[in-house]
């Protein structure tokens, strides 16, 4: 089979002239083509393609590079587009793609000549008539295309330009001459003739028929003589015209006068060209309306507004030709401007458009659902968008409590294990309430960060102070102890330690530390009203709820022991300073940064830690006795969200448990720091229960 079609590739011939000569139209003998001509003084063809020569620079012509790994650039100053901005000094791209939507758009072809430079590159781009251009052939037919015969007229001999130097726009190709394009309005030539001969009729109408008002005659046929009747009409005309019409007529003769006029219905054309003005805007993909035609403004009053009228002309007429002018522009201009890396293509931005100013909305809505849904990557929305893309971009964005169900999962995927007590295990929460709790935590994730910030910038002014107070609690006592002159004792160190933090008076700053932790979880605890319905439990906050919760921060609070950590900070920041030989004013700034820092290395750090495991830590317990609070007794595990390689496999595995409220009080109170623990309320069947 390959070895034939190859043998057919290497006979293959094109006819040098068209199979057909004679351009008469089926059962017809009368040429209607060379009547209407060359349509520019056809007020049907003229309206809608004017459209389109003011619509389409609304659009904006650009080149994008394609690069490896779905890497997408605009390339804004290419020199492509910079010569088409200027093609030549006589006039600019608004002018040159006006000539081109004109001639595309009647004809079906539409020229561009390159003028090259010095280095051969296209410095001038000119738009020719299409009529004015003729692409040629070998006689032997082996080539499709070998030159161009460009007959500019007014004597100057036709002359043959090579098709380097010519972009020509198609539409299409014309099967009676493949190297041509068929023009759009071939099928509506009749329609067109139509609307000229009825535009002729009705003035020749007009200007030869509707002269006569009255008819004056003489009585019983009388015989007038020649000269009398053209003195009555010189004296009727001066008596009766401009501005003394209306006069009274006396006759001094029997005479008949008679009023006369042509019925207006016999002029009434406006059905034959209702349809000539349908047809050549369907067949440029315009809409009658836009272009204000009246059979077009007819059909705005079955229900469709000019506003669609407008996007469907964009969509059917003005972005199919942008596409075909891009696309040629590919092949026949950016080559010239050699090559680069990565693949280039014409592309139109529509992005200020007004007419699909909707559909770029309605496009990035559809983009941000299939992103946030999980099913396309980020760069490819990025991408889609023409925005820049990098190995950053190629992620997937999942709600991290979505359940996963693989392919032929296991039934306990689905619904509760129902050997759980056989094997010791916790029971298996069904996947619909699996899915329930997935949208609960979801609420209360939406909440977290903003929440941990919150805190965490409390926290890191709280260590500040405490670092500060640290500083002139120690100063003096230092100045007095100048435990820079003295050998190591470790007895007279913890003299001097207690003695700064009996100034310091950490018990009070231990209050103040108890105080922000209270406030917190109280806090957490108020922000999940909404979540709290979701899961079937009251979004109000009872008080003994309320008061549970702060009880717990305080006592979360206890474990943070402020006076064991300050004075280990003091011992640390103490035998440095000693051995730096430092004095008690540099002494007293290390202490504070010491105290600051705490077991980590700054405050920020500190904070940060405290509130990300304390706001979560806080979620849990409120979740917990909000439920408690509305007779649930069984929760649902929601963890090892991060997946094998960074969850603890005993995490992943108790994903989608059940356990009591104790066991979840206590399983929330022995997670580690930044951990991923979380609960949802559970109501389920009694058979649940171990």
């Amino acid at each position: 089979m390959l070895k034939w079609f190859s043998k057919a590739l290497t006979s293959m011939r094109h006819a040098p002239r068209p199979m057909v000569t004679n351009g008469l139209l089926r059962r017809t003998r009368f040429d209607y083509r060379r009547e209407v001509g060359d349509c520019l003084d056809a007020s049907v063809v003229t309206g809608p393609v004017q459209w389109i020569q003011r619509a389409l620079p609304e659009a904006r012509l650009t080149v994008m590079r394609y690069g490896r790994g779905g890497k997408v650039d605009e390339i804004a100053d290419h020199g492509a587009l910079s010569l088409i901005a200027r093609p030549n000094e006589f006039y600019g791209d608004l002018a040159l793609w006006s000539g081109t939507v004109l001639s595309y758009c009647i004809a079906g072809n539409a020229y561009w000549l390159k003028a090259r430079n010095g280095l051969g590159r296209p410095g001038e781009l000119w738009y020719v008539p299409h009529w004015t251009m003729k692409p040629c052939g070998p006689e032997d037919g082996s080539t499709l295309l070998s030159h161009y015969l460009y007959s500019p007229g007014s004597g100057i001999e036709p002359m043959k330009i090579d098709p380097a130097d010519v972009v020509h726009f198609r539409h299409g190709l014309d099967p009676r001459d493949p190297r041509l394009g068929i023009s759009p309005l071939d099928g509506a030539i009749r329609e067109i003739f139509m609307d000229l001969e009825s535009s002729n009729f009705v003035a020749s109408l007009l200007r030869n028929m509707g002269v006569p008002g009255v008819v004056i005659s003489p009585k019983a046929g009388g015989m007038v003589a020649a000269d009398d009747v053209e003195a009555t009409k010189a004296w009727f005309k001066q008596a009766f015209g401009g501005d003394r019409r209306g006069g009274p007529l006396v006759m001094g003769a029997p005479t008949d006068v008679s009023p006369y006029g042509f019925n207006p219905q016999q002029m009434n054309m406006s059905e034959a060209r209702d349809v000539a003005e349908e047809r050549v805007c369907a067949s440029l993909g315009i809409p009658a309306a836009v272009v204000g035609f009246g059979a077009g403004l007819q059909s705005t009053k079955v229900g469709a507004t000019m506003k669609e009228m407008a996007k469907l002309a964009w969509h059917n007429g003005v972005l199919p030709i942008g596409r075909v002018f891009a696309d040629e522009l590919d092949r026949s201009l950016i080559p010239d401007f050699g090559p680069v890396s990565g693949r280039l293509k014409m592309v139109w931005d529509t992005s200020e458009v007004l007419a699909l100013a909707d559909d770029e909305d309605k496009e990035t809505e559809r983009w941000n659902k299939r992103v946030q849904g999980g099913w396309v990557m980020v760069a490819e929305a990025r991408e889609a968008a023409g925005l820049e893309v990098d190995d950053s971009h190629k992620i997937y964005l999942r709600p991290i409590s979505v359940v996963e169900v693989p392919a032929g999962a296991p039934p306990r995927d689905g619904q509760i294990d129902q050997e759980p007590k056989e094997r010791g295990e916790k029971a298996v929460a069904p996947l619909q309430a699996r899915l329930a709790g997935a949208g609960f935590l979801r609420l209360v994730f939406a909440q977290e960060e903003p929440r941990a910030k919150a805190f965490e910038k409390r926290l890191k002014a709280f260590f500040k102070d405490l670092g500060k107070a640290a500083r002139q609690a120690a100063l003096p006592i230092l100045q007095e102890e100048n435990p820079a002159g003295k050998a190591h004792e470790e007895k007279s160190d913890e003299l001097l330690v207690a003695r700064i933090l009996d100034a310091l008076g950490i018990g009070a700053h231990w209050t103040t530390f108890r105080r922000l932790f209270e406030a917190h979880y109280l806090e957490v605890a108020k922000e999940v009203p909404q979540a709290a319905e979701l899961a079937g439990i009251s979004g109000s906050l009872p008080d003994p709820v309320a008061r549970s919760v702060a009880a717990a921060g305080g006592r979360r609070a206890g474990l943070i022991d402020l006076s064991a950590q300050s004075k280990a900070a003091l011992f640390d920041a103490i035998a440095e300073g000693r051995s730096e030989g430092e004095g008690a004013t540099q002494l007293a700034a290390r202490i504070a940064g010491h105290v600051e820092g705490g077991p980590w290395t700054t405050p920020e750090m500190r904070a940060r830690v405290i509130a990300r495991t304390e706001t979560k830590y806080a979620q849990n317990i409120s979740t917990i006795e909000r439920g408690r609070a509305a007779g649930v007794e069984r929760f649902i595990i929601f963890d090892g969200r991060l997946g094998p390689g960074r969850s603890l496999p005993s995490h992943i595995a108790r994903n989608g448990g059940i356990v009591t409220a104790a066991e979840a009080m206590q399983m929330a109170a022995e997670e580690h720091p930044n951990g991923t623990l979380s609960f949802s309320p559970y109501f389920g069947d009694d058979q649940d229960e171990e």
